[in-house]
């Protein structure tokens, strides 16, 4: 009976769960637990770091995306190119207004990079910007 078992599950799963009382069951592999990392590798690896990143990069890793300047009435901050100005001039504190947050009341109006732009919905060009007062 025990050795029908023993076929079954060797049939069912490829290895036996359990064993006869005297043993090992004959012409069963049995897999231990350690046998998942038969295949892995835990030499150490050399970390990738700073080293071969081109320069305006941040230090994370393959997904870190490139950055720029960004001055905000004479306070610096980083920023990606197409992120909302008005998230970085806010991150920056400085004392811009936004009412509708629409672009439709001209409340955040400022000069970036010498234009009147509403804030609101302007992005961060690719070369960075000045943001000042109108």
């Amino acid at each position: 009976m025990l050795r029908r078992l023993a076929t079954l599950a060797l049939a069912l799963h490829g290895a036996v769960a359990f064993a006869p009382a005297g043993g090992r069951a004959r012409g069963v592999a049995m897999h231990g637990w350690m046998d998942a990392f038969k295949n892995e590798s835990f030499d150490d690896k050399p970390s990738p770091g700073l080293s071969g990143k081109p320069p305006g990069y941040g230090s994370g890793g393959a997904t870190q995306k490139k950055t720029v300047e960004v001055i905000v009435m004479g306070k610096k901050a980083v920023a990606i190119p197409g992120q909302r100005l008005k998230d970085v001039v806010r991150a920056a504190r400085a004392p811009v207004r936004f009412n509708c947050e629409d672009g439709k009341c001209g409340t955040c109006e400022s000069k970036v990079n010498g234009r009147i732009t509403r804030v609101c919905v302007a992005k961060v060009p690719a070369s960075g910007c000045r943001v000042e007062r109108k």
